[in-house]
């Protein structure tokens, strides 16, 4: 058995790599918030992490019918996945839509053009349309791609608890790991 501290450790160069590499097998993780008492899930892409405040970040269309489900229940269940590792995290906390105007603005302006491109939409995520491609807007309508940022918005979770699970073929491994105050960690061994 690793050490838990070295595991936590490794949690966290995982997840900071996650942002860093779009081939690593956390950038894209899934996030489920609860909609009417039942999980809703989607797929998001990790942007950010703060190692220090127990927080990862990703980023929306605050259209998004998820806006409405994070303001009336802050319960949030993100999912990551490594195949080749065999390692699974849940990371169980509160999430909460990022209200700071100057941090949305840094966070745009370091943004990518094609990641931009996805808030210049006509229509929320989620709104009935006549044909596949109608929410798209004309090349002449792109034509200031900056006046995305209006649709644009970081959602923060805080992480309250990870259940790392290691899949071996030697005998499975999993941990809880329940964070205090910023400062307190709670390591525990639970059966797989």
């Amino acid at each position: 058995m690793e050490d838990k501290q070295k595991i936590l450790e490794g949690i966290w160069e995982e997840l900071r790599l996650g942002v860093e590499k779009s081939k690593h097998p956390y950038h894209i993780f899934s996030i489920s918030t609860v909609n009417d008492n039942k999980p809703d899930s989607r797929c998001v892409v990790l942007r950010n992490i703060d190692k220090k405040s127990k927080i990862i970040s990703f980023h929306t269309d605050i259209r998004s019918k998820k806006i409405k489900h994070i303001n009336s229940n802050d319960n949030v269940c993100a999912l990551f996945y490594d195949q080749q590792k065999k390692i699974q995290l849940r990371l169980y906390g509160e999430i909460y839509l990022v209200s700071s105007k100057s941090e949305i603005e840094e966070r745009w302006k370091n943004s990518r053009n094609m990641s931009k491109l996805c808030y210049l939409n006509k229509y929320p995520p989620g709104e009935p349309i006549l044909n596949s491609r109608e929410y798209l807007c004309n090349e002449s309508e792109l034509g200031d791609i900056e006046r995305g940022i209006k649709n644009f918005s970081i959602i923060n979770v805080k992480i309250e608890t990870i259940d790392w699970l290691n899949l071996n073929h030697k005998g499975h491994e999993r941990m809880i790991i329940n964070f205090y105050d910023n400062s307190k960690v709670n390591y525990e061994w639970v059966a797989p």
